[in-house]
């Protein structure tokens, strides 16, 4: 090796040694945080709870997402937002912590589920007058 690689090489291990020595940084916010974040959705930049899932609903089975849906803060009301929409559009009056996964049902519905701050799993489901009021999900 010549002395200009150890040199190099000695800062590399000298560099690495001050930094484990230096102070801990503060511990990021937990994913349970209400801090808020945004997620870019349809040329949209929506405000979502930090940490918590969203979901990107693919109706047609075709690999492209057709509707992203989340929850907002402060309220942590679902909304929903797909391409031919203005902005983000609220689903009912449903409230949730997170998002859990959608689905068509084998009558050819569209359903969502969500998750509430008291961990009971939730769904909507589109109607032919709009998306369902929230009822809890029984397997």
């Amino acid at each position: 090796m010549n002395s200009r690689t150890l040199a190099m090489l000695a800062a590399g291990v000298m560099g690495a040694i001050a930094m484990s020595a230096a102070p801990a940084q503060a511990t990021p916010q937990s994913p349970s945080s209400d801090q808020q974040c945004r997620i870019e959705a349809f040329g949209h930049s929506v405000p979502v709870v930090c940490g918590r899932k969203w979901v990107n609903a693919d109706w047609d089975r075709d690999g492209i997402r057709d509707e992203v849906f989340f929850v907002s803060p402060p309220n942590s009301y679902v909304y929903r937002i797909s391409g031919g929409s203005n902005g983000p559009v609220r689903v009912s009056n449903g409230a949730a912590y997170t998002m859990d996964t959608y689905e068509i049902r084998p009558t050819g519905k569209h359903r969502i589920y969500a998750v509430t701050a008291g961990s009971t799993r939730i769904y909507s489901q589109l109607e032919s007058g709009g998306w369902s009021a929230w009822e809890k999900y029984v397997p």
